[in-house]
C-alpha cells in the first residue's frame, strides 16, 4: 500500500507493509542548513483497533503498551537485548559487559532504539518499555 506523496515540505511519506505484515511510514525530513542532506526515519504504525477492542473502554496504560509492544517488534534481537536490560536499569558499561560488546556499541543500538521508539533519552524510553509490562 502506498500512499501519494507532496514534492516538497516536512509531509513526505510513503506507507507501506513488510512480509511479515507490520506496517510502516518512511518518512524524509529536509535538513533545514544543509539544502543537499535529509533524514530518512522508518516509523512503525499501529494496527487499527479490532471491534471487540472498541467495544470495551481502552485506557491510556492500554494505548502506550499496545504501542509499546509495535515498538518492540520492529527492534532487531540484539536492540531488544539491550532495551530489555535498560528496563532493568542496566548502565551502559554493565549491558557491554552483560552482551559481550563494547561501549560505543551500546551506544550505537541505543540511537536506533531512540530512533524507533521516538523518544528522546532513556528515561523515555525505560517508561514506554514499563508501559508495555
Amino acid at each position: 500500500m502506498t500512499t501519494p506523496t507532496p514534492a516538497r515540505g516536512t509531509d513526505r511519506y510513503l506507507d507501506f507493509t513488510n512480509a511479515q505484515g507490520q506496517r510502516f511510514r518512511m518518512q524524509v525530513e529536509d535538513d533545514p542548513v544543509d539544502a543537499c542532506s535529509f533524514t530518512v526515519r522508518v516509523i512503525p504504525l499501529l494496527e487499527p483497533a479490532s471491534p471487540a477492542t472498541q467495544a470495551g473502554a481502552t485506557s491510556q496504560q492500554g494505548a502506550s503498551a499496545g504501542y509499546a509492544a509495535g515498538v518492540l517488534a520492529c527492534l532487531t534481537a540484539r536492540e531488544r537485548d539491550v532495551a530489555a536490560l535498560i528496563a532493568e536499569g542496566f548502565t551502559n558499561d554493565q549491558i557491554a559487559l552483560s552482551l559481550y560488546i563494547s561501549r560505543s556499541t551500546v551506544k550505537t543500538h541505543l540511537q536506533n532504539i531512540y530512533a524507533k521508539a521516538h523518544v528522546r533519552n532513556r528515561t523515555a524510553l525505560v517508561a514506554l518499555l514499563h508501559g508495555a509490562c
